[in-house]
């Protein structure tokens, strides 16, 4: 039999087995089986399940933390899932270099607003955490506001751009109302500014859920050279005016 069909009855094998099957590959080191092993996982019984699963979310395969993303949207609910190690995991893995893994796990918060509520705090910390680091690459390369080419040719920037872009979206997802909102306008101070359009579109959209954001990081963003960030505060705009 040759490599190519001995790995396909492996993977037939594993689309369909027990849940025991399941974990018991979660707790191996074949990580070519473990995306299908999260196939046929449909919630977790225990803290050390919950455990198991969340230690996928990070420092794997690309494939392997797609699939725990996944199947996390469906099952991440209940005790099991708010240790502080479990809230610490899903606040990394919201600015995964997957965007299908970012996806994911803003859809999970989404749906669950009590585990939402407890990793929003966290997730305010990594953005400033990452605009820390702006102001570290601003020292050497120049304000990253500005066009020039060392800033967009630099990749580790451009990493913690994609990281902070999923930061602002899950924020803007799951922000409460009257909830840190002098964190967030701290927040939206700085990211109003940024060259990226994607992170002024996101910060359009955070001040927007807020219930008196101040007017003028609004009227900054009505007059923004870019039409679907200053189609996000239009209407805001027009309804305080």
């Amino acid at each position: 039999m040759n490599k190519s069909n001995e790995n396909f009855l492996i993977v037939q094998s594993a689309i369909n087995i027990s849940r025991e099957r399941a974990f018991e590959i979660l707790e191996g080191k074949d990580e070519s089986l473990k995306p299908y092993a999260f196939l046929n996982i449909d919630g977790v019984l225990n803290e050390y399940e919950a455990n198991l699963i969340l230690h996928h979310l990070t420092n794997h395969p690309n494939p392997t933390r797609e699939a725990c993303a996944l199947v996390l949207c469906d099952i991440c609910k209940g005790e099991y899932f708010k240790s502080p190690a479990i809230l610490n995991t899903l606040k990394e893995g919201i600015c995964d270099i997957n965007p299908n893994v970012c996806r994911a796990l803003i859809e999970l918060l989404v749906k669950n607003p009590d585990i939402a509520r407890l990793v929003t705090p966290l997730n305010i910390e990594k953005i400033n955490e990452l605009l820390r680091d702006f102001s570290v690459y601003e020292k050497t390369f120049g304000s990253h506001k500005e066009n020039k080419m060392k800033n967009r040719k630099n990749h580790a920037k451009n990493k913690k751009l994609f990281n902070l872009y999923w930061c602002l979206e899950a924020l803007g997802e799951t922000m409460k109302r009257g909830e840190f909102e002098d964190e967030i306008i701290e927040i939206c101070q700085n990211t109003v500014n940024f060259l990226d359009y994607t992170i002024r579109e996101k910060t359009a959209k955070i001040l927007t859920k807020m219930e008196n954001p101040p007017k003028e990081l609004l009227q900054k963003l009505k007059n923004d050279e870019n039409f679907y960030v200053k189609n996000l505060v239009y209407d805001k705009i027009c309804k305080d005016s």
